[in-house]
């Protein structure tokens, strides 16, 4: 078996590379499972299915481990085992989360959405993990399954070798489930608290999962009811499964599954800046920065005490200083990733781990492991209906890495290229609809500077801004990128360079959804190269002036992250999540309900769909909300006869008040109640539901 020397970019990067391990026997085949294996593995996944079933809670055991972990570990072994231990757990992670999303999808457009569904696909990622490890190629590294008696020692060297990674993924795992898990849906005396500046999104994403839960499957938007899905909704998809397969409540799960791919950020992060750099300390901070760090939103903070407010603790409760829509400079409309990609936004919890992941294996494997490059090219199209954004970034990326490390010029750089891009047609059947969408209203367009910037107030505001709002993480990967020469160069320069540079251009020249502040994921995108330069740079220095550095850049994301463990905000009434409960075990699974266009709804909690919400979601999508407010306000307003005509047109079936009415020009707003053509299903605490007759 031969294994090729490392060539002299990888000398220059300072990490071994082991190309192309050929097996003693290169014969291409599978190797059957000898009988006793084979029947143990027959009688296991007979008892685990019957016992998933039979036991709804014990798939958390015998189910969930295939969907989050499992299949990628085993995959990422054997296509590209020379990543660093951490990297190949990153990896898995979410390769395990894509795939199992994906083949789900697939099992239940056969026969619809539910738990058996989900267990006939893990069915499948077992049987095809077992034959993965059979399988002889040329391609994919030996496996041998390890001895029981090796593991302990195995894992205690692996714990040791590679600390600091376990340590930062570990912290940041702990610390999103801790404030998801301490107020991200919270029950107060006053109501229901979910977090705190961006409060609206968590029932968007209940919506979404509990839905499908539900039966909305193929999904329809469940706020817009009868229109399809077309947003990046499978992370929400993927937390619907876990909930379906072992039948506890999305939310709980929602809040494991963030806390799980944060920590999978952190893996994968400090295995990239170790592949580029070959510096464990470099990597470190890396990683710390990429999952801690921010920009200076500290200085309102700052000024809020300077003008004469003493309350500290106050203010933090009261205010997102990490990204404040406070009017009035300075502005910080630039979240860091704790603040709003980790916590809130699952599309970026579960996207960002992707991108980081698919460039990962490039650098390893392009050149070497023809196998990597595909995984790779298979998570880039897989990535799509996690993250939208991010699925054109991520090739905008990895071309940029081929460009400027030259791998352009490499013998082999037609077939990695066939092998990154062939698995691309998989995701067109997510980007199409929405591109389509999204172009038809107009939100696609090219711009002159991110509108948030505030072009108007001229050259200097623009550069204050960006300064403050990217903060010192990004001035000091300028710094290494200017001021390091010669032997202090930093590895892979260019390509960090043009990564940097190219995800801060996207949003200053193209707007690609109705909302401008969805702009800013690509600055989050960004950070990955900024926190891998800034490392290189700072970590030459002292011990003293690093943990400086890292406390600096971590105020803000601080800040944030006590405002969403601390802020009182109520979203929901007592008596609406009562009702949210209620419609949930009293209404069909397909039942549509007329509701006010709030962004929160007992509806949303229930897993039901509605006529309409929060108009700039819908037209974030790229539907035109005005015709349905228009219905909407008309059933409320124009009596009974009229909403009967309204709702048919949407198929609801169902009327909820949640506490009060819109306003209507008349003052004389549709009674229901008093109606004929409706009947009072549930009425309690001012909130009411009625069901036509």
């Amino acid at each position: 078996m031969g294994v090729r020397a490392e060539d002299s970019s990888t000398k220059a990067s300072g990490v071994q590379r082991v190309s192309v391990a050929t097996p003693d026997d290169d014969r291409i085949g599978v190797d059957p499972l000898p009988s006793t294996p084979a029947l143990g593995l027959i009688l296991f996944l007979t008892a685990g299915l019957v016992l998933a079933w039979s036991i709804p809670i014990l798939a958390v055991v015998l189910v969930w481990p295939w969907l989050f972990a499992v299949p990628g570990w085993v995959l990422v072994r054997r296509v590209a085992p020379d990543l660093p231990r951490p990297g190949v757990i990153g990896v898995g992670i979410v390769a395990s989360t894509y795939l199992s999303a994906h083949l789900v999808e697939l099992v239940s457009r056969l026969d619809g959405f539910g738990r058996i569904a989900v267990l006939v696909a893990v069915l499948v990622l077992v049987l095809a993990t077992a034959v993965l490890t059979r399988i002889r190629h040329p391609w994919l590294a030996p496996w041998s399954f390890p001895a029981v008696a090796d593991i302990p020692s195995a894992v205690r060297r692996g714990l040791r070798e590679d600390a600091p990674a376990w340590i930062v993924a570990g912290v940041v795992g702990l610390v999103v489930l801790m404030i998801l898990g301490s107020n991200g849906w919270r029950e107060t005396p006053d109501g229901m608290v979910s977090g705190g500046w961006n409060w609206s999104d968590l029932l968007v994403h209940v919506a979404i999962g509990n839905s499908i839960v539900h039966g909305n499957f193929p999904p329809e938007v469940p706020y817009f009811a009868g229109e399809p899905l077309t947003y990046h909704w499978f992370a929400d998809f993927h937390g619907a499964i876990a909930a379906a397969a072992a039948d506890v409540p999305i939310i709980p799960v929602f809040f494991l599954s963030s806390a799980l791919m944060a920590a999978a950020l952190a893996l994968v992060a400090w295995s990239l800046a170790l592949v580029l750099t070959g510096r464990r300390v470099v990597a470190t901070i890396a990683a710390i920065l990429v999952c801690f760090g921010g920009g200076m939103g500290w200085l309102r903070l700052v000024a809020d005490l300077l003008a004469g407010n003493p309350d500290i603790l106050g203010l933090i409760t009261q205010n997102p200083y990490d990204n404040s829509w406070s009017e009035g400079w300075p502005f910080f409309r630039i979240a860091s990733v704790l603040g709003t990609g980790l916590l809130p936004h699952r599309a970026t919890t579960f996207g960002l781990p992707g991108l980081v992941a698919v460039v990962l294996l490039v650098v390893a494997c392009l050149g070497r492991r023809p196998a990597g490059v595909l995984l790779a090219g298979l998570l880039a199209a897989l990535l799509a209906p996690f993250h939208l954004h991010a699925f054109p970034a991520v090739y905008l990326i990895v071309g940029l890495f081929v460009l400027t490390s030259g791998a352009w010029r490499a013998r082999s750089v037609l077939r990695d290229a066939v092998l990154f891009l062939a698995p691309v047609v998989l995701a067109l059947p997510y980007v199409l609809p929405a591109a389509s969408l999204q172009e038809a209203e107009g939100a696609f367009r090219f711009v002159w500077g991110w509108s948030e910037a505030r072009l108007a107030d001229g050259p200097a505001a623009v550069v204050f801004f960006y300064v403050t709002n990217l903060g010192l993480p990004v001035l000091l990967a300028i710094a290494a990128l200017l001021l390091l020469r010669d032997a202090e160069r930093v590895p892979h320069r260019g390509f960090l360079a043009a990564w940097l540079v190219a995800l801060f251009v996207v949003p200053n020249v193209v707007r690609v959804s109705d909302v401008d502040f969805d702009m800013n994921k690509y600055f989050q995108m960004m950070w990955i190269s900024a926190a891998i330069l800034a490392a290189w740079l700072v970590a030459r220095w002292p011990r003293p002036a690093i943990v400086t550095v890292l406390a600096v850049c971590a105020i803000s994301p601080g800040l944030i992250a006590l405002h969403h463990a601390w802020h009182p905000a109520v979203v929901m009434s007592l008596a609406q999540a009562a009702a949210g409960r209620w419609i949930e075990t009293s209404t069909p699974d397909d039942a549509v309900f007329l509701t006010d266009a709030f962004i929160n709804s007992p509806v949303d909690l229930a897993g039901r769909r509605r006529v309409t919400t929060f108009g700039p979601y819908v037209s974030n999508l790229g539907y035109d909300p005005a015709p349905r407010e228009v219905d909407v306000h008309s059933a409320y307003c124009d009596g009974p006869e009229g909403a009967v005509e309204r709702m048919a047109k949407y198929g609801a079936t169902y009327v909820l008040s949640s506490g009060g009415v819109l306003e209507c020009d008349d003052g004389e707003p549709t009674d229901f109640a008093a109606s004929p053509l409706f009947e009072t299903i549930y009425a309690a605490d001012g909130v009411s539901v009625w069901r036509l007759r």
